[in-house]
């Protein structure tokens, strides 16, 4: 188990008041953990486009050469967008990449017109390979380092999650609905204090990913949920009974923002008070071991 956790926004839809930040469509955290004197970096996702996380992460004093893995938590472009390079900002060889196998798919919406909503031009999977990356394609829990790990597929076992019928892939050469297999987040368990969960746009549903939380580290409470939670567009019902879902469940802190939508947040404010924070470029969350 990691004795501290740091985790940095470095891109997100929201910027603070002064800064040098930009703000755009996505996300993208830095981790940092530490065990023992050692010191591991690690991205999840990079956001839509590769001139705003690398704007971010010089304003906020990130090296990319200092970062020592990506997870990317699902294929969308505002996740992936110039992961390419990133990877070669990197200058390392075999910078490993981590994903779900489906991450490739074709994957699209026709509402109101045809458009790819997935890996872009560019970001292919042979294109990363060729600035550097090492892809590490596994829909089972994953590990990162001491202390972290991915949370693989996520089973849908509430009946009021998902990503609804919207998304759209190809099977065999037929139009299929896509269920969004591959989205999945990060575990980070600190000494004394419990799983951190930090995701990307909770795809499969927030509470689907705290329990299957749970079904990996039964005897270890959640301590934070930090991510996007996919409830812009959600109806009362669904955004009612996935507050009940995390309250359930109960970590003691929440932040929140990117694709949750202001309704929800504002549900996470009045449930959880100053446990809750919405999320902006350049804000912090540090989780001392006990």
């Amino acid at each position: 188990m990691l004795d501290s956790l740091e985790i940095l926004t470095l891109v997100e839809d929201s910027v603070p008041m002064h800064g040098p930040f930009v703000a755009e469509h996505g996300l993208s955290f830095l981790l940092t953990g530490k065990k023992n004197g050692t010191i591991v970096r690690g991205l999840l996702d990079v956001g839509q486009s590769p001139e705003v996380l690398s704007h971010n992460m010089k304003g906020l004093g990130i090296r990319p050469e200092s970062i020592d893995f990506l997870v990317l938590s699902h294929c969308h472009y505002d996740h992936t967008g110039g992961v390419a390079k990133f990877v070669a900002s990197t200058g390392k060889a075999n910078f490993p990449v981590v994903a779900h196998p489906a991450l490739f798919r074709p994957h699209f919406k026709a509402d109101p017109v045809l458009s790819s909503k997935g890996i872009q031009t560019g970001d292919e999977r042979e294109a990363i390979e060729k600035a550097g990356g090492r892809l590490f394609l596994s829909s089972d829990p994953f590990p990162l380092a001491d202390g972290l790990a991915t949370t693989g597929q996520i089973p849908r076992v509430t009946g009021y999650e998902g990503p609804g019928k919207a998304f759209l892939t190809l099977e065999d050469g037929r139009v299929a609905p896509d269920s969004l297999p591959d989205d999945m987040g990060i575990t980070a368990r600190v000494k004394g204090k419990g799983v951190v969960v930090v995701a990307g746009c909770s795809h499969s549903g927030i509470v689907n990913i705290l329990k299957r939380v749970r079904e990996l580290y039964p005897d270890e409470p959640v301590e934070g949920v930090a991510g996007g939670l996919h409830l812009v567009n959600g109806s009362e019902e669904k955004m009612e009974k996935t507050l009940e879902g995390i309250r359930e469940i109960g970590p003691k802190w929440i932040a929140a923002g990117h694709c949750t939508g202001f309704p929800m947040q504002v549900k996470l404010f009045q449930a959880f008070g100053t446990a809750f924070s919405p999320l902006c470029v350049g804000k912090k969350f540090v989780v001392e071991g006990a």
